[in-house]
Parts: C-alpha cells; sequence; structure tokens
C-alpha cells in the first residue's frame, strides 16, 4: 500500500467525515456500520487532533512514526471502504474481525504469504526433479504418470498463487478475504490437474495398453507433463473447459434418454391397439 503524504491524508479523514454524516441520514444497514466503527474512528481522530472542523493539525501526520502512519491508513481505508459499500447498498460484514470484512492485509499475512509461496514452490520443484527420472521414462507405470501430474498441477497453481500476490500487493489492492484463495490455489491445481489427466486418458488418448506395455511407452509424457502443469496455472479456465464437457456429456445422456421414452413409448402404443383390433374384429364376427 502507498503511503499517504499529509494532504492526501486529510483529504481521506475529510471523506471519512463525509461518509459518516451521510451514514447516519441513510438506511438501518449503513446506520449499523457506522455503529460499528464509531470508536475505531474517535480513536484515530483522538490520536490526530482533529476537531470538528475535520482539519489535521500541521504536521500532526508526518510527525507519527512511520509503522503508526500505515497501521492508521490501513484502518482508515477500512473505515471508508465499509461505509461506502454500506451506503451503496452492498452486503458486506460489519464486523472487522471477520474474514470477509473489507480491509487490506496485514504486514505479516503478506510476508507468511511470500515466503510460503517460495517454500510450496521449492518443495514442488524439488519432488519434480526427485522422480522426474521415473516419470519420463518407458517403463513409468500409470501410478508414476499420476504423481508426476499431481506435481505439475501442484507447480502450476504454486506460480499462479505467487504471481497474483505480487500483482495485487504492487498494486495496492490485496484484500484480507484473498488470503484463503492463494493458500488454496496449489492443491486446486493439483486436484485439476488429476481430473484433466483422467478426461484425456480416458476419452482422448485412451490408447490400448498389452500386458506387456507400460503407459510410458504409449503416451507423451512431456506434453502431458506439460498440459497439467497449464491446468494449474490456469485453473479458472479448466474449471470452464471441464464443465463445458459435462455440459456436452450431459445433453447426450439426455438425448438418448428422450429418444429411448420415445421409443418406450411408440411400443406402449402399438401393444395397447392390438388388442382393441383383436377386440373389433371378434365384435364384428359375433355380434
Amino acid at each position: 500500500m502507498k503511503e499517504l503524504n499529509e494532504k492526501q491524508a486529510q483529504a481521506a479523514f475529510e471523506k471519512l467525515q463525509n461518509l459518516r454524516e451521510e451514514a447516519g441520514k441513510a438506511e438501518d444497514a449503513a446506520q449499523g456500520v457506522l455503529r460499528a466503527i464509531e470508536p475505531t474512528a474517535q480513536s484515530l481522530l483522538q490520536k490526530l487532533g482533529i476537531g470538528a472542523d475535520g482539519k489535521l493539525a500541521d504536521g500532526a501526520w508526518n510527525n507519527l512514526p512511520a509503522h503508526d502512519r500505515l497501521d492508521i491508513q490501513i484502518r482508515l481505508q477500512g473505515m471508508l471502504d465499509a461505509l461506502g459499500a454500506a451506503i451503496a447498498g452492498i452486503d458486506e460484514p460489519r464486523d472487522s474481525a471477520s474474514v470477509m470484512y473489507r480491509t487490506h492485509a496485514s504486514n505479516p499475512w503478506i510476508y507468511a504469504l511470500i515466503i510460503a509461496s517460495v517454500v510450496v514452490v521449492a518443495l514442488v520443484i524439488w519432488g519434480i526433479y526427485r522422480y522426474w527420472d521415473v516419470a519420463t521414462s518407458a517403463k513409468a507405470t500409470e501410478g508414476q504418470v499420476l504423481r508426476m501430474v499431481i506435481l505439475m498441477g501442484a507447480l502450476g497453481g504454486a506460480i499462479h498463487w505467487m504471481s497474483s500476490l505480487v500483482n495485487y500487493i504492487g498494486n495496492g489492492n490485496f484484500f484480507r478475504r484473498w488470503i484463503p484463495y492463494y493458500l488454496l490455489a496449489p492443491f486446486q491445481g493439483a486436484a485439476l490437474a488429476m481430473l484433466v489427466y483422467l478426461l484425456l486418458r480416458v476419452g482422448v488418448l485412451a490408447p490400448p495398453v498389452s500386458g506387456t506395455q507400460n503407459v510410458g511407452q504409449i503416451l507423451n509424457l512431456l506434453g502431458l507433463y506439460a498440459f497439467a502443469g497449464l491446468t494449474g496455472l490456469f485453473a479458472k479456465q479448466a474449471i470452464e473447459m471441464l464443465r463445458d464437457v459435462f455440459a456436452v456429456i450431459f445433453k447426450k445422456i439426455e438425448g438418448k434418454d428422450a429418444s429411448g421414452t420415445a421409443k418406450s413409448s411408440e411400443s406402449s402404443a402399438g401393444k395397447s391397439s392390438s388388442p382393441q383390433t383383436v377386440a373389433g374384429g371378434s365384435a364384428a364376427k359375433n355380434p
């Protein structure tokens, strides 16, 4: 987050004052948010010596230690976002302790996520390096190939974790509510890679395997592993692809069921007409 200068801080506090006044005249939801943040707002105003006119004392902002300015800035931005969303009618959590509360991630969380992403990438690369020769040999088994697919998917998810995290931190838009997404990205990539591999293995690759063959002899393993890594890296697109595949398969199943039902109806109609014909004939012969 880019640190505010004194002029920008003054503008932010004036905006907070305007939003507080507007929320006090708005509906119950906005007033509830105002009541929730009011203690924090009053504490900040007193700390900076801001009076009823909403003006910062000269040098009050710059005289604060850097870590205090950053802490106040984070809390100030959280209050502005919460009030703005409440006034606009957007449903947002009012409790600042909630994971879904709209506030920027703290420095400890940012440092922890950066370190964790480096550790995860290092561990996954080590696993890939360790099993690479076995997983790319002509004698590779299904289990060994699947293990490498999972590792490559996890690597793709971890790469996405690192790149997205760096971008959002650099843009100053990294909110606390996104932390679970980054923690789960490698697991999501590994699971998706496995599903895509099974789909390709059954529906696209599907080569016949004799008793003397291994999958390493009949599959393009390097291409398969690259595809698994891309699946983890572009998890959103992979999920959309799987959804489209399922939609096509489901339509085919529905079509078969519909045609089977129609044939069954025709057969039932034919069977039900036969006794009537016989009965009609009997009635003609025996009035």
